[in-house]
């Protein structure tokens, strides 16, 4: 299984993450995190695959800078199933406002109480993971957790994979037909993008999603089938 894997290789993914950085990493979309710095009065960010924490500790230093009253929700919040990645990501943002819980796709039970509670909604390298039978699922989980202006972001790997992780096909195409299935739309994607661990056959994309203007969503949104 692909969480027994993470958890067998804990500590060897933990350098392998630490190697990059957030900047270099996610590049592409930071004018996206930088206008809901502007714009949000209050932030509050979701990190679906948290693994070790490099992007949640980023997040949470960047929110630490930004001037808020007392009234204002502003936290991470770190999500990875792989129980032993959870520890040391825990360990990796101690001191920092990041909140660890050990959850996964498509429903993420444990995250109900926060729903339209997140103004970004990160997931790095997890897409690639989901069955497509539990995309719609995990999508519109996502929508329910996302806030009425928030964006969410989701990275799609393309390429071969080497060791026992089951990884599923992904494209843009079809991440704009599950998104109009939960009242969300693209708002940007990216080429094809070298790998930042080098990589050579492995290739990365990302996608800006948000809800749909004007739709029922945006007041009221459908239960979650199945």
């Amino acid at each position: 299984m692909t969480t027994e894997y993470y958890n067998d290789n804990a500590e060897l993914l933990a350098r392998q993450y630490l190697s990059t950085t957030f900047e270099e990493v996610h590049s592409s979309w930071l004018p996206h995190l930088d206008r809901l710095f502007d714009e949000a009065s209050a932030l509050s960010i979701l990190d679906v695959g948290a693994g070790i924490g490099r992007d949640a500790a980023y997040l949470a230093r960047q929110l630490s800078e930004q001037p808020i009253t007392v009234e204002q929700r502003v936290e991470v919040v770190a999500v990875e199933p792989a129980h032993l990645l959870a520890d040391l990501g825990k360990k990796h943002t101690k001191g920092l406002n990041v909140t660890w819980i050990v959850d996964s796709l498509p429903r993420l039970n444990r995250l109900a109480i926060y729903q339209n509670g997140f103004n970004l909604i990160l997931l790095s390298a997890v897409w690639m993971h989901i069955p497509e039978a539990e995309r719609t699922t995990a999508l519109q989980t996502l929508a329910h957790l996302l806030a009425p202006n928030g964006r969410l972001v989701i990275t799609l790997r393309h390429g071969p994979n080497s060791d026992t992780r089951i990884m599923h096909p992904v494209s843009v195409d079809e991440m704009h037909i599950l998104a109009k299935k939960v009242h969300l739309e693209v708002i940007d994607s990216t080429d094809k993008e070298t790998d930042k661990l080098g990589r050579t056959q492995v290739f990365w994309q990302t996608v800006v999603l948000e809800r749909i203007k004007n739709s029922p969503a945006n007041k009221k949104l459908l239960p979650i089938k199945g």
